[in-house]
């Protein structure tokens, strides 16, 4: 048996921890003396060191199989308790566990982890996705290598096995809900709904009614146009149907070199209404160089996107304008939205069925997670100024990209807690098609916009995290282990410092008096 002096340091306190489990009269760090193999311990007195010697060495607790075979050793007096040490800590498991634990450990676990999603999977990760490895890295002593493991497993059975994943056209994750519905379920709603329907009724504010008398353009709907001719008069009948169409809103229509010859029925509402404006390019164009395209032509100090296929209440557009007349500080207005599987279902219909979205209020946290704007949401024209113009390299993620851009320049997004518009799931769609390349495009958009957005605080280590806090409010923050064992304790710290924020300004304002 090796002297104290001579172990390592893990090894020295594990066994300066034993002597202390058994009252050794000796146990002093660096003493010579040797452990005694046996008090005449009993099962009961040896299990509870196995466990925590495990805990130590292993990180974990051991096996039933484990416990009794440890045990019955030290007690029948066929090793001695730093044998056990010994066995255990310089075991092959352990051996490869203190390894891994020494895999990059000048780098944070956050900035670990933000790495391996952006390398190993592609694409950029959420903040509780690091909050949740940092937990298990720390508390519940998680060899790094088997975080990078499971990553690469994950990316390994998307690419071999699976090969990406499976869209079904048929099948709709309502946003905000973590639901599901199909179009069977949603068709026997659909057929429970008893002819005729009563109108969706909006909810009206007199609060926010706006003037529309001096024939100011306010809205500049935006369309991009390519083989709609099975949504077209119904489209025009909506849009043309708004109740504040005629008075302060054009429409804008880009064909983007349809072969359908939609303009033979947009002729004909152009003839009642001179407000809309129909551009046709000479060549195909994706979608979103059609919106730039409207954009850039527009008139109106607020646009809106209008899918053919998807439908709006009567009121729509006065719903979105008046919170932005009303709120200056409102950069994008959206809402939830109703889904539907039947592209000639009304509105009214359609709201019958109550098939809603419940899309969250917008944090850069949760858009990073869900593109919450992307249905026919309103927005500034003046904000492209600040933040550019769509992204027309992307076919299915630009709007993703365009709002992620949004938040990280501080524009407001308000949520309307109305939902006027009509989403239809339309199989032939481009975000909904099988084979799309919607999916990887939106792993990109993480991936660029994570990098900016995933605070340096979340990433980095806790005693540059606890430091900082305590600078910002001008007092040493402490925190006990047990507080830092709880997965939010970066929150919770958070929340302390602007609640001593908030006392020392009071005090302050106090002071003054």
């Amino acid at each position: 048996m090796q002297l104290i002096t001579h172990l390592p340091g893990w090894m020295s306190q594990a066994l300066r921890f034993c002597r202390w489990i058994f009252m050794e009269p000796s146990a002093i760090p660096g003493s010579p003396r040797r452990l005694h193999a046996a008090h005449s311990e009993s099962a009961e007195s040896v299990e509870p060191l196995v466990v925590r010697i495990y805990e130590l060495a292993l990180h974990r607790t051991p096996s039933l199989n484990e416990r009794v075979h440890w045990t019955n050793a030290v007690v029948s007096g066929q090793m001695s308790i730093s044998g056990l040490v010994n066995a255990v800590f310089n075991s092959p498991e352990a051996e490869q566990l203190s390894g891994s634990s020494r895999l990059l450990p000048d780098v944070p676990n956050g900035k670990l982890v933000q790495f391996a999603y952006d390398s190993i999977l592609g694409r950029g990760a959420m903040a509780a996705e690091i909050v949740h490895w940092d937990h298990r890295i720390r508390q519940q002593h998680l060899g790094r290598d088997v975080v990078l493991t499971s990553l690469f497993t994950q990316r390994a059975n998307e690419v071999l096995v699976q090969q990406g994943p499976v869209f079904n056209p048929d099948v709709c994750d309502v946003m905000g809900t973590g639901r599901l519905i199909n179009v069977k379920d949603w068709q026997k709603r659909a057929n429970a709904v008893t002819e005729p329907v009563k109108g969706a009724e909006p909810k009206v504010y007199r609060s926010l009614a706006f003037s529309r008398d001096n024939n100011e353009i306010l809205v500049s709907a935006v369309a991009s146009l390519y083989r709609g001719g099975d949504y077209i008069e119904q489209f025009m009948e909506n849009i043309t149907s708004q109740t504040i169409f005629s008075s302060c809103c054009e429409l804008i229509i880009i064909d983007a070199d349809s072969p359908e010859n939609e303009y033979e029925v947009i002729s004909s509402y152009m003839q009642r209404f001179p407000n809309i404006v129909y551009h046709r390019a000479s060549t195909r164009i994706g979608i979103y160089e059609a919106w730039n395209l409207g954009v850039k032509m527009a008139r109106g100090k607020y646009v809106t996107n209008t899918n053919l296929d998807d439908l709006r209440r009567r009121d729509s557009f006065e719903r979105q304008v008046e919170i932005l007349e009303k709120f200056p500080f409102v950069d994008v207005a959206y809402q939830d939205f109703y889904y539907s599987f039947d592209g000639k279902a009304s509105v009214a219909k359609t709201a019958a069925v109550g098939v809603k979205s419940d899309v969250p209020v917008i944090t850069p946290y949760n858009l990073m997670r869900s593109n919450s704007p992307h249905n026919a949401p309103m927005w500034r024209r003046s904000i492209h100024d600040d933040v550019g113009y769509f992204d027309a390299s992307y076919r299915s993620a630009g709007d993703y990209d365009f709002w992620l851009r949004c938040v990280e320049a501080g524009k407001v997004f308000y949520k309307i807690n109305d939902p006027h518009v009509v989403y239809f799931v339309n199989p032939e769609g481009l975000s909904t098609q099988p084979n799309t390349r919607g999916h990887e495009e939106g792993k990109h958009v993480t991936q660029l916009h994570g990098r900016v957005m995933i605070s340096s605080r979340l990433l980095g280590s806790d005693e540059d995290f606890l430091a900082e806090a305590s600078h910002a409010v001008g007092v040493s923050i402490n925190v006990s282990e047990a507080e830092r064992a709880a997965e939010d304790w970066r929150y919770a710290v958070s929340q302390r410092a602007m609640r001593l924020c908030s006392i020392a300004s009071r005090n302050n304002s106090a002071a003054k008096k």
